[in-house]
């Protein structure tokens, strides 16, 4: 069973949820995320070649819409029959978050989240999400037929299952009244401003995470307490109990140590193989390495073996670390593809405890895994990490031979000058010995001086005197 641990820590409000005692997912109120957001934005440019439009949401950089998002029912509600155009008005949606490149995305296909329902009002998608089967999906899909409104749209999300209908009938009308306020606001409001905005970090997590197969919360903060307590009453939720403790939780369970995990590149298996994660622009690279686990006579089984296991482990950092987009996994080379559909299974297996939409499109002729995971937030690591001031996001610097060389052919060009004082990373300290001193000293007909404090190992200082 599932555990969940919230409340304060030293720098405020966050949360983990743990599965079969492994962390799977971070939550802190600093994993800032507009996604969600429900704006009153004006249009300030369509460009058709781009076949969308830059809209002002009043958040820095402009936020992009796609025509193709504007639906019947919202163009004939909200935009009154008219096409899109320069200094419009319009009713928007925060589909993914800003990007050190690119502003938001946005979309007209508004959706309103609850515990049990996702609202479309002005888009009809309609349907029980898929990981719900058997007869508790057939349950579900008569409910929806009596709640379904011809020109809304409605979609049963996975907490659902086993929850009395008249407890999904109720946040229905409730998710509608929001959506009716939202509009009567909109419709009375001219400038740019926010209409609705996601629940703060605790209320996020307790709307989401709380379900039938969570077994215990764990908190530090007595309001949290509360609010866990009547949840559990309120949709009786059994064999579920809250727990408080004092003390910092995420010290004890281990938590702090594992979010530090999520910034390094390495991640080790239990087998002794280990796993690469590279992120780019473009996707995330995902290699899986043998190191020593892979020895013995029967090694097409030893390395299924280690690939499952590596699926296992990589459907979880994605998870753990929210990395979004397209993936490429470069799993151990197997020989038949009975072993590769084995693999695929585990971790389509994995990825189903996944809130996040993912789609797995198979190997290539090359041997890699090919898939995807729906991106709406920053992954955990850039609220972390920053770009480094010296390699500037490469993860590489030059190669001290190569500052050396070009040391080395300056202090050639010197003349007339009487003292020499070099400035060099510490990195140098194995190019630049006593003896090649003594050289430059001879050749340059100066006094030399070097100092091994400089900041930057891409490059020196070099200062000249007479005196």
């Amino acid at each position: 069973m599932d555990k969940l641990v919230i409340g304060k820590s030293a720098s405020g409000y966050m949360g983990a949820l743990f599965e079969d005692n492994k962390v799977v997912e971070v939550f802190h109120e600093d994993f800032e995320s507009i996604s969600g957001n429900i704006y009153l934005g004006r249009v300030e440019r369509v460009i058709k070649t781009l076949e969308g439009a830059f809209i002002n949401i009043g958040t820095g950089k402009k936020a992009f819409l796609k025509l193709k998002d504007i639906t019947p029912l919202y163009k004939k509600e909200i935009l009154k029959g008219e096409d899109l155009k320069s200094g419009m008005k319009v009713l928007v949606q925060v589909k993914k978050d800003e990007t050190k490149k690119k502003g938001p995305q946005v979309t007209t296909k508004i959706s309103i989240p609850g515990r049990f329902l996702v609202y479309f009002p002005v888009s009809f998608a309609m349907g029980v999400s898929k990981k719900i089967s058997g007869g508790e999906r057939e349950r579900l899909k008569k409910l929806l037929r009596k709640l379904r409104d011809k020109s809304r749209g409605i979609v049963i999300r996975t907490a659902a299952s086993g929850i009395d209908g008249e407890i999904i009938s109720e946040e229905y009308k409730e998710l509608k009244k929001t959506w009716e306020n939202l509009v009567k606001t909109y419709k009375r409001s001219r400038k740019v401003k926010l209409l609705y905005t996601t629940p703060t970090v605790v209320d996020l997590i307790l709307r989401d995470k709380v379900n039938k197969k969570l077994s215990e919360i764990i908190t530090n903060d007595l309001s949290v307490k509360g609010k866990a307590e009547e949840l559990i009453k309120k949709y009786k939720f059994k064999n579920m109990t809250v727990r408080y403790e004092e003390d910092d939780i995420f010290e004890k369970y281990d938590i702090y140590s594992k979010m530090r995990e999520i910034t390094r590149r390495t991640v080790h298996l239990d087998s002794g193989a280990e796993i690469i994660i590279d992120r780019t622009e473009a996707l995330t690279a995902i290699d899986v390495n043998t190191a020593s686990s892979i020895k013995g006579h029967d090694q097409e089984n030893l390395i299924l073996k280690t690939n499952i296991e590596a699926a296992k482990e990589i459907a979880r950092q994605l998870r753990l670390r929210n990395i979004g987009g397209i993936i490429i996994i470069d799993f151990i080379k197997m020989k038949s593809n009975e072993s590769r559909e084995k693999v695929v299974k585990a971790l389509k297996e994995e990825l189903r405890k996944d809130s996040a939409k993912t789609e797995i499109f198979g190997f290539t002729s090359l041997g890699l895994l090919e898939m995807t995971r729906k991106r709406t937030s920053k992954p955990v690591e850039d609220y972390f990490l920053s770009v480094c001031p010296i390699c500037r996001g490469t993860g590489f610097v030059l190669s001290p031979r190569i500052i050396f060389s070009h040391l080395d052919k300056e202090v050639d060009k010197v003349e007339g000058v009487k003292k020499i004082k070099i400035t060099v990373h510490q990195s140098m300290s194995g190019y630049i010995t006593s003896k090649i001193i003594r050289t430059w000293k001879r050749r340059a007909k100066a006094k030399i001086e070097v100092d091994f404090s400089w900041y930057d190992p891409n490059s020196y200082d070099i200062k000249y005197y007479n005196e």
